[in-house]
């Protein structure tokens, strides 16, 4: 696996804005813009980055050199033998799903698959023709990969920078993580994925049409006997998506499949706004499908804020 460093600007331009305002109390300037401007960085052989701060006296008009200032950027470890895309999405993009028994009404308990031991589960994708064979691939990878990825919690606000959580690029890592625990039902964590009808258990239509209901992409499932009987996922306008939108919204909507409802945590891979820049599957999906796969039916399995 390969390590990438991901900058989180976020931080340093926090810490600049601390250092003005720490500026205006010394010199006890009232009423006084400050603006950063001109930041520039470069390198010694101590690998440190150095920024200098021009700041603007809004009275004077006169530039004056506050000095240099040592950012430490915060560094985060990606463990990935192969990221193909970017991990933003171009666009804000909305989820939706619907559970429904075979007489087709909506029912409002959450389902998991009830299999054998070793029961692979078929996927089929439905018009693979309308994306190139790249993007076909990065579907497949969504659900079979089983690398992971170390990112740093602060990126998500949910610790001070240090602290590191796993998350995983695909739906079978994810899977066999949760069947380390015992549950009453099988986790599926076996899938063959093949390009041809809707048959299959689990159906992914690439659709070049639009959602009426501006969805990105949504899943339908289908119960009885409290078990998944299928799922079938629709991604709409297909082949107008970005090859980091198809594979967070195939993420996601893999997710429902699987019996996940919607996060209300906007970080989450699993909320229904997909706000997040780093959209993988967490830790938190992983506890929400081994309390779901252990019976849990009547509760809402899924990561809270």
């Amino acid at each position: 696996m390969k390590s990438e460093l991901v900058f989180d600007l976020e931080s340093q331009r926090v810490l600049l804005q601390d250092m003005n305002l720490r500026l205006k109390q010394s010199v006890q300037i009232e009423r006084q813009t400050l603006q950063k401007s001109d930041l520039q960085r470069y390198s010694q052989e101590s690998n440190s980055t150095y920024q200098k701060c021009n700041i603007i006296s809004g009275k004077r008009k006169r530039l004056t050199v506050l000095g240099i200032l040592i950012i430490a950027p915060i560094l985060v470890s990606v463990f990935s033998s192969d990221l193909n895309s970017n991990l933003v999405t171009d666009d804000v993009m909305k989820s939706g799903y619907v559970i429904q028994n075979l007489k087709g009404d909506t029912i409002d308990t959450f389902h998991s698959w009830d299999i054998p031991k070793e029961r692979t589960l078929y996927v089929n994708i439905v018009n693979p023709n309308v994306i190139d064979s790249d993007k076909v691939q990065i579907i497949k990878d969504a659900i079979l990969s089983e690398k992971t990825i170390s990112l740093d919690d602060s990126l998500f606000h949910k610790a001070l920078p240090g602290s590191q959580s796993t998350y995983f690029l695909g739906w079978s890592g994810a899977l066999k993580q949760a069947s380390q625990t015992a549950t009453k039902f099988t986790i599926p964590t076996s899938f063959s994925i093949n390009d041809g009808s809707t048959n299959g258990d689990i159906a992914i239509i690439l659709s070049t049409l639009e959602s009426p209901d501006g969805y990105s992409g949504f899943t339908r499932s289908i119960v009885e006997n409290n078990q998944i009987l299928k799922s079938t996922i629709t991604i709409y306008n297909a082949d107008q998506l970005s090859s980091a939108e198809l594979e967070t919204i195939v993420r996601h909507e893999f997710g429902h499949a699987v019996g996940l409802i919607h996060s209300s945590d906007p970080s989450d891979l699993m909320h229904p706004i997909i706000e997040t820049n780093y959209p993988f599957i967490s830790n938190c999906d992983v506890s929400a499908i081994t309390h779901l796969y252990d019976g849990n039916a009547n509760d809402k399995a899924v990561c809270e804020i």
